[in-house]
């Protein structure tokens, strides 16, 4: 049973990914509903609320559904496995780095090194110097959430949102508003310490 259940979670995302690629063939005439934005927020919702999985989890199934064709997929490996390899351009490349993932029983960390290295990656090259060990910071999130608003901006998604939709971001978001408030309340606590003094 246990074999069983490790299948189908290991096709999963597949399945919904090559759901997603059929929609596309069938409905958009090849063409990827993320490169229609319009057609994208309403063919998207409507999986996200079929599915119940997030929007980047949805497009990400989709594309290595669309770059790893099922021909190419190892049943053994995950499909994180395939999403290392979805952005080669070459179906040998492709295979090459899945069958030495499968083979050597590669992780997704170590095959997206070696996949970077050009082979696969030893356990030294696998940890990371102590000199190049920092402390995690909040720079690179803040700057990722910055570009995203602008791309969400440009694309004219805000203003063709529907008040459905806009609720849905609203409610992903929400827990950036409770962290903000968290950080105030610490700030404001420190402040009233000071104060005392």
């Amino acid at each position: 049973m246990g074999r069983k259940v490790g299948r189908v979670a290991r096709t999963s995302l597949f399945l919904v990914g090559d759901w997603l690629v059929y929609g596309e063939a069938r409905w958009n005439g090849g063409q990827r509903f993320e490169k229609m934005p319009g057609e994208q927020s309403a063919r998207y919702i409507e999986a996200m609320q079929e599915t119940g999985l997030e929007l980047r989890t949805l497009m990400d199934a989709a594309y290595v559904a669309r770059s790893v064709p099922y021909a190419e997929r190892r049943p053994h490996l995950t499909f994180e496995h395939h999403k290392a390899v979805a952005s080669l351009k070459s179906e040998d490349e492709r295979g090459e780095w899945l069958e030495k993932a499968d083979k050597q029983g590669l992780s997704t960390r170590r095959l997206r090194k070696s996949i970077q290295l050009g082979h696969v990656a030893t356990k030294s090259e696998m940890q990371t110097p102590e000199a190049s060990r920092g402390i995690d910071n909040h720079i690179p999130w803040v700057n990722g959430l910055l570009r995203w608003w602008k791309k969400f901006e440009e694309s004219g998604w805000v203003e063709n949102a529907t008040r459905e939709q806009l609720d849905a971001v609203l409610a992903d978001l929400r827990e950036v508003e409770a962290l903000l408030e968290k950080l105030k309340d610490a700030r404001d606590e420190k402040e009233a310490v000071i104060d005392v003094q």
